[in-house]
């Protein structure tokens, strides 16, 4: 073999490699999404619809939250909305993840530790239902969470609670 076949021959191997990387993270992700309720077969939802209808909303429908899918941790829980006050330069109606914020949508800001789309349940919010990760914040550290409001008085009257939240653990 000459020094083209040999080339050749590598470029051929990568590209295989690469496909086969890719068809890995596809399956591994469709796994992910079918646990935590994104796809599920229940009515298809806009992942960001003006209405708030997300589609994590769906997660109570896949995941019981009394099933030992989920640890809990005690968090210190503050709140926080949209505005100047509460996100300073921020304020722009956009997640650290990207998701733009609607009307009545309902998530968490949590320390890195937390992948973005992590899914937790915080007792008394959101109705107790199942709600994503989908943002950060400056003094968002350790044991510490804040929910999202879309008012500023809403985040005041949640003030700071001490709670035991439920994580869903799930292992790819």
């Amino acid at each position: 073999m000459d020094n083209d076949e040999i080339r050749v021959q590598e470029k051929r191997n990568m590209a295989i490699l690469i496909f086969w990387m890719f068809l890995i993270v596809w399956c591994v992700s469709l796994h992910y999404f079918a646990i935590v309720g994104i796809i599920s077969k229940s009515e298809p939802t806009n992942v960001n619809s003006p209405n708030g209808s997300d589609g994590i909303h769906s997660v109570a429908d896949v995941v019981n939250p009394s099933e030992s899918l989920f640890y809990t941790h005690i968090f210190r829980v503050t709140a926080y909305c949209p505005c100047a006050k509460c996100c300073g330069k921020f304020a722009d109606n956009v997640t650290a993840s990207g998701y733009i914020i609607y009307d009545g949508d309902r998530f968490i800001a949590a320390p890195p530790e937390y992948d973005f789309g992590t899914v937790m349940l915080i007792p008394g919010y959101n109705e107790s239902k199942p709600v994503p990760v989908r943002d950060r914040g400056g003094v968002i550290k350790a044991d510490k969470l804040d929910v999202y409001f879309d008012t500023h008085q809403e985040a005041l009257n949640w003030g700071v609670q001490y709670l035991e939240v439920k994580i869903l653990e799930v292992e790819l």
